[in-house]
C-alpha cells in the first residue's frame, strides 16, 4: 500500500479480495446497464490510526453490493414464520432459539476484560510508579496500551464472528430491546455488561442484516421474555438472576432460562412483527415527546425528519 509522504508500506492482512475488486474487468455498469471494462470498486480515502502498538489503515471503498446469491431470498408478505429469537445475557452471551423452543445456537462470551484484569492492573501500577516523563514511563505506557488493545481486539473479533454467523444463517432475527445505558448504572453489573458489549453486538447485527437482506426487529422493551413460559404463557412474578432453570408452575415446563427467553422472543416476533417498535433497542430515553400530564414538554427531544446525524445502520443499540 502506498501512502502519501510515507511511501510504500507492507500490510499484514490479506488484500487479495480488495485487489480483485480494483482490477479492471468487464462487468455490467449498475448506472448505465452496459458492459464496461473498469474496476468494480474505487478507493475514496484512507484513514491511518494507531491502537496499542500497531498501526491500522482503514479504507473507505465504493464497491458493488453483495451478489444476489449471497443474500437471503425475500419472503412473501403473508409469511409470518421463520423468526429466531436472540437472548443476550452474561452467563451465556447469546442464545438463539425458534418459537417451538428449539435451540439453534449458544455462544459463551470470552470475557476479555475479566480475564485480562490481572495484567491490566499490574501494568497500570507499573505506569503510575514510574518517573514522570522518563523512558521507563514511556515503556510502561506502551505495555499498558498493548494490554488494552488486546482486550478490545478479542472482544471485537468475537462480536464480529457471532453477528456474522447469525445473519448469514438466519433471515429473520428478533432481538430483545434492552436499555443498555440504564443497565450500566448498576455498579454490580456495569463491568460485566460493558465487557459483553451488548450495544455493539446489536449495532453489528443491524448493518449486517441490511447487507444480507435479513429482517431484524426489536421486541417490545416491556415484554417479559425471561419470566414468561414459552409453552403456556404463564408469567412468573419473581425470578432472580441466579435462577438459571425456568420452571413453570402452570404446565410444569422445565427448561433453560435463556432458551425459554429466546423462544418467547421468536414467538413474539411471529405474532407482532408487523407492529414492531422502530425505536432503538437500548440507550437512555430523555425528554421523549408525546403523552399528556405533568411534566409534558411537547417537542422536546424530538427529531425532525430533515435533520441529519442519524446512522441508518445503527437502528438498534
Amino acid at each position: 500500500m502506498t501512502l502519501p509522504t510515507i511511501g510504500v508500506v507492507r500490510v499484514h492482512d490479506d488484500t487479495r479480495r480488495l485487489r480483485r475488486l480494483l482490477r479492471s474487468v468487464e462487468h455490467l455498469d449498475p448506472d448505465t446497464r452496459q458492459l464496461v471494462v473498469a474496476p468494480r470498486a474505487k478507493v475514496l480515502f484512507a484513514t491511518v490510526s494507531r491502537h496499542g502498538s500497531r498501526w491500522y489503515v482503514s479504507l473507505n471503498v465504493q464497491a458493488p453490493d453483495f451478489h444476489a446469491e449471497r443474500c437471503h431470498p425475500s419472503r412473501p408478505a403473508d409469511d409470518s414464520g421463520g423468526f429466531v429469537g436472540v437472548d443476550r445475557g452474561l452467563a451465556a452471551f447469546a442464545v438463539a432459539g425458534t418459537a417451538d423452543g428449539t435451540e439453534v445456537g449458544r455462544w459463551q462470551a470470552p470475557k476479555p476484560l475479566r480475564r485480562g484484569m490481572v495484567g491490566l492492573r499490574r501494568r497500570s501500577c507499573a505506569a503510575s510508579r514510574s518517573q514522570p516523563r522518563s523512558c521507563n514511563q514511556a515503556k510502561a505506557i506502551r505495555r499498558l496500551s498493548r494490554q488494552n488493545a488486546r482486550i478490545a481486539d478479542t472482544r471485537r473479533s468475537f462480536l464480529h464472528a457471532v453477528s456474522s454467523q447469525l445473519v448469514k444463517t438466519h433471515d429473520r432475527l428478533c432481538l430483545e430491546d434492552l436499555a443498555v445505558a440504564n443497565l450500566m448504572a448498576n455498579r454490580h453489573l456495569a463491568r460485566a455488561i460493558g465487557d459483553a458489549a451488548w450495544a455493539e453486538f446489536a449495532r453489528q447485527l443491524g448493518y449486517k442484516a441490511a447487507w444480507f437482506g435479513a429482517e431484524l426487529i426489536a421486541c417490545d422493551r416491556w415484554f417479559p421474555s425471561t419470566k414468561t413460559c414459552s409453552r403456556c404463557g404463564t408469567i412468573k412474578q419473581h425470578m432472580g438472576l441466579a435462577e438459571r432453570i425456568f420452571r413453570c408452575d402452570g404446565c410444569g415446563l422445565v427448561t433453560d432460562r435463556d432458551r425459554n427467553a429466546a423462544a418467547n422472543l421468536a414467538a413474539w416476533a411471529e405474532r407482532y412483527h408487523a407492529h414492531a417498535p422502530d425505536r432503538q433497542a437500548g440507550g437512555r430515553a430523555t425528554n421523549a415527546p408525546g403523552g399528556e400530564g405533568t411534566g409534558h414538554r411537547p417537542g422536546d427531544g424530538g427529531t425532525d425528519p430533515t435533520e441529519g446525524g442519524t446512522d441508518a445502520h445503527a437502528l438498534m443499540a
